[in-house]
Formats: structure tokens, sequence, C-alpha cells
């Protein structure tokens, strides 16, 4: 059978059932057995970027292999920063590259190019990838496929690349006769009853225990009723990072909401006045803990649980101490408490209504710059309206800078929901083509898209592919005719010496809504708070593609937020610091 025939059989058994990319002369052979195998289709996009970030919104929904297919040089290029997604939030996705025919490889030779349009592939993306190998022999290809798999999925997932010449694409394998991928045979998996009993005895000796869950607990997949059994048993206030953030539905009574840089109140108040963290699936990056790292949980011992020890390594001597390192799968980790007869014996009221009544004192207010009777609308306000009429079974995805941050903020969670953004990479214009991604695996089911004028900017073309597929897709744009996140940081900065953020400074919009007509969508435009609740049902009432343009105030900004290199104690001005000091309980 063609090699290329190979490839795509053994995909297809292994559950996938879309492949994202854009044909290319080193990709013909690739498209064209997708197109054959009955099991599979392929969705044509506009840009490469879009297929590796459809590829890894496919993954992220589903749990399944995302790939993308793309030819070689500039196609295979353009694909980088999607793979930085996948690799920087563990997902795992495979990249089938197109390449010069054999004869055509410059190899050793001190020149930078033998073929038309070939590049180093391998070299470009070992740094971003799990594995990255050029196939060489087609007899190899089973192999090299196998364990590109494995990989994808082994220990700490992220993606993948094959880069095939074109000769052998088309050149005849025998999958009798060919080798497969046998993984080493590893020490079996470190005994977690000690740990767990550590643990267990560190929540009941404390007075003010947390949990904070991360988006490792998403990689792989782990059904929500298995996360509500396990912090249910444990029984202690739950922190989310905004990658954990549908963890936990809103009214769920030990969901305390998020933390962080960005976070509200009183989530910084639970992580600074805690005795004892118990992280699962979060690095604790800087957006988490702060720029001062030694006032972070600052009487809190903490434990932590990842799959990379490294990530917990990286504390020691810059100021927090990981006193109990578990090194294992949160998926492991979560499923042995919660299958295991331990009974945590943790009960204290008072750490549970402080953390209440710090809520209800403190919600999350509006940008302080928010202007009354402004013919704009005020963006947590709208999140807060969007959150309530979005259905339970809804996947939304976030794109970056001001919408990810008032929609992490102030989004009401319900059950059933996922909520995806590129969270550690955060390139503009991911949530589009994510959620087209996305859009393949859960058919007829709606997905919703929260994005920025500028991210739309850098995806417009796969406003073209939802329409082709008519795929049940609403993008709300926000609207704030500028680059707000990037406005507020030169003005913190810089005095306000705007440069490319917004008309007036050198960056140029269209009319989006007149765009968002031409390409063939329902288009709405909500710039009336009165009149707010009664389109966003008109919005999810229709079937087909909706475009919905949300006029942002744009001087609204982030908020609360910290300046780069403050404590989470910082947040509060000195009013507030007055306010609540008798509530320290430190």
């Amino acid at each position: 059978m063609k090699l290329t025939d190979y490839i795509i059989d053994f995909l297809a058994s292994k559950g996938v059932t879309h492949f994202f990319g854009m044909s290319g002369g080193a990709a013909v052979h690739l498209f064209d057995s997708v197109a054959k195998n009955a099991l599979t289709d392929y969705v044509c996009v506009q840009h490469e970027q879009s297929a590796a970030m459809g590829a890894d919104g496919y993954t992220r929904t589903t749990g399944k292999l995302g790939v993308a297919i793309t030819t070689s040089g500039p196609g295979a290029t353009n694909l980088l920063t999607g793979v930085c997604c996948s690799y920087y939030d563990s997902i795992p996705t495979l990249m089938l590259t197109g390449q010069v025919a054999t004869h055509r490889l410059k190899g050793d030779r001190n020149i930078r190019q033998m073929g038309f349009q070939e590049t180093d592939v391998i070299s470009i993306y070992q740094t971003v990838t799990k594995y990255a190998y050029q196939i060489r022999d087609p007899k190899t290809i089973r192999y090299h496929l196998e364990k590109a798999y494995y990989h994808a999925f082994e220990g700490r997932p992220g993606p993948v690349l094959l880069d095939i010449p074109d000769d052998l694409q088309r050149s005849e394998v025998d999958p009798l006769t060919m080798d497969g991928f046998t993984p080493e045979v590893t020490s079996q998996q470190k005994n977690l009853s000690l740990s767990l009993e550590k643990i267990v005895t560190a929540i009941e000796n404390s007075k003010r225990p947390i949990l904070i869950l991360g988006g490792g607990v998403k990689t792989p997949l782990i059904p929500q009723q298995e996360i509500l059994k396990f912090v249910e048993k444990l029984g202690i206030p739950t922190l989310l990072t905004w990658a954990g953030l549908d963890l936990l539905p809103e009214d769920h009574p030990l969901r305390v909401g998020c933390f962080g840089v960005y976070g509200p109140r009183p989530g910084n108040f639970a992580v600074q006045n805690s005795d004892f963290i118990l992280c699962i699936g979060s690095r604790l990056s800087q957006n988490l803990t702060g720029g001062l790292l030694n006032t972070f949980a600052r009487k809190a011992t903490i434990a932590m649980v990842d799959i990379n020890s490294e990530e917990m390594n990286k504390f020691d001597g810059r100021g927090i101490s990981i006193t109990h390192r578990i090194e294992c799968k949160a998926h492991d980790f979560i499923k042995k408490v919660s299958d295991q007869e331990l009974s945590v014996v943790y009960n204290n009221e008072s750490w549970l209504k402080k953390i209440s009544s710090w809520k209800q004192r403190f919600p999350l207010p509006p940008s302080p710059s928010s202007i009354k009777n402004h013919p704009h609308v005020d963006a947590y306000e709208f999140v807060h309206r969007l959150s309530a009429i979005a259905p339970s079974n809804e996947s939304i995805f976030i794109d970056t800078g001001g919408n990810l941050t008032w929609t992490c903020n102030g989004w009401q969670v319900k059950k059933g929901q996922q909520l995806h953004s590129a969270w550690n990479n955060t390139p503009m214009g991911y949530s589009l083509p994510a959620a087209i991604g996305a859009s393949f695996t859960r058919r007829p089911v709606s997905t919703t898209c929260i994005i920025g004028d500028g991210g739309l900017m850098l995806c417009l073309g796969e406003l073209a592919t939802i329409i082709h597929h008519q795929l049940p897709i609403r993008i709300f744009l926000f609207n704030n005719h500028c680059h707000g996140i990037q406005k507020q940081t030169i003005e913190t900065w810089l005095d306000s010496r705007y440069t490319g953020v917004d008309p007036a400074s050198g960056l140029a919009f269209p009319d989006f809504t007149l765009l968002a007509k031409a390409f063939g969508f329902h288009t709405i435009i909500i710039n009336d708070k009165n009149k707010m609740d009664q389109q966003l049902h008109e919005a999810y009432e229709i079937k087909e593609p909706v475009f919905v343009n949300v006029e942002i105030n744009p001087d609204q900004k982030l908020y609360p937020v910290l300046k780069y290199g403050s404590s989470l104690e910082d947040q509060l001005p000195p009013l507030d610091k007055q306010i609540i000091e008798h509530e320290i309980l430190f």
C-alpha cells in the first residue's frame, strides 16, 4: 500500500476523524489518502498556523490526537506558533509536513537550500516538540509513526512532528514486514500511598488549607464527575488557575475562584492567608505568584503534584519552598485519592465562612475607567450576561489580551462547559481556528469564540472556513478599536506615549460587521446594555454561524491588576488595605 495510505489508516484506527491543513505540492499524497479513507475527512484552512491551532482545539475537546498536514518550506514553518501553543499547554498533536524528494535534500552540503522550498524543519521544531523526525527510509514509517504517537501522550503530553519527503510519500510499503515501536520498560509508578498519607495528615493538621487545580488536570481529559468526587473527598476550598477555570462549576460550595496577578481579591486573600496548599497540575507561573516569589503564600506549607520534577525543583533558592513533591500525572493522583478508602477529617467552618465573606464583600467590580452612559458596553457586565445565557454544554474558546482577562475573571462556569485558550503561549488569533477544530469533534453542538479586534485581524481568512462548513460557531468580537492591554502597559511605563496600538497611533482596523456580512455571517451589533440580553438570546437561537460585534469602551482597563514585579499583597490600594487590615490573618 502507499505510504501515506498507511499513515492515515493508522491514525484512523486511533480515532482521528479530521485532519487540518492547506494543500501544497509536497503534501498532495497525504491529502489524497485522507480523502480516500472512509473514516476520515480533511478541513482546508486559510493559513497553516490555523491548521496547527485547529488540531490543538480538536484535541482539547476530545482527548484524541489532533493532526495537521502542510507542504514543505513555508507551509511547515507557518505551523510554528500553533505548535508552541500545544507544547506549552501539554496538548498532544501531530504535524505531518511534506518535504522535497530525498535526492533534492541538501544533506551535509554547506549550502542553504538544494530543493525548491526545502527547509530544515527538524532543527526548527526540536525545541518545541517531544519528537521530531525526518523519514529517510519508507520501511521505517511504522516505527516512527508509532513512536511519535506514543510520545505525544506519554508522560507530559505535547506535539510531535514527522517530516516526509515527497518521493517517500508515494512509495509502496508492506505493513506486515515493517518493524514496530516498543517503548522501553520503565520503572513502575512510584507508590503514592505514603505521599497520600502525608497530604491527608497535612490537611487535617491545617487550619486554612487550599487546593489549587490547574490546566494539567485536563491533560489528559478527566471526567468532571471524577474531579468533583476528588474535591469533595478532600473537602477544602479550591482555587482555580485560568487554565483550570472549568474544573468546578460556579455554584460549587468549595469553589473560591481564580487568583494571581490579574485575579480577583477573594482568591488572592485565600492563597495569601492559607497555611497549607495542595497544588495539582499548575506550574505556579509568575502570573499566579506575582513577581516577588518570597511573598507568595508566605506562611503556607506547599505540596505540589506534577509529572515534571523540574517544574517543582525550579523554585529551589528562589523564594518558594515546596515541601512535598509528588512526581506523577495529575490524573493518576486524583484517581488514587478517589479510589482509596481515605478519610479526610477537615472541618473548619470559620475558614470557609471567611472566604465566603471575602467573596461577598469584594465582588469583581467594573473597571474604574467605565463611563456612565458611554455608548459602549462594559466588558465585565457583558461577560457576566454572556455566561448566564451560554448553554451548559458549550465549548468556549477565548483569545488573548483584554478579552481573556475580562472573560476569565467574570465568567460564571456552568457544569458541563469547557473553557479553552492557549494559556501559556497566548498568541493573538488562536481562539477562532481552535474553535473550528472543536466544531468538528462535537457537531452539531455549538461553540462560542471570544476574540479581540487585534486577534481577529490575524485569522480573518478563517471566517471563510466557518461559512464553507456552516459551523455552529458564535463569534463574539470584543471590539475596543485598539490593542487595549498594550495601551494600559504603555500608560503604566511610557506616560501614554502610544505607538501602534490604536488608529490614532498607526493601527488600522476595518468595519468588522460589514466584513462579516461579506463572508456570509448573520451579524449582530451590541452597543446598548439595555438590549444586551435580547440580542444574546438571539445569537444563540440562530443555528447558523453568527458574528456579534460587541462595542467595548476603548478606555476600559484590566482590573484588578498588579504592576510588574509586585506581590499579590500589593493588589490593594492603601484605603482598602486599611479597611481589611483586621481581616488579614498573619
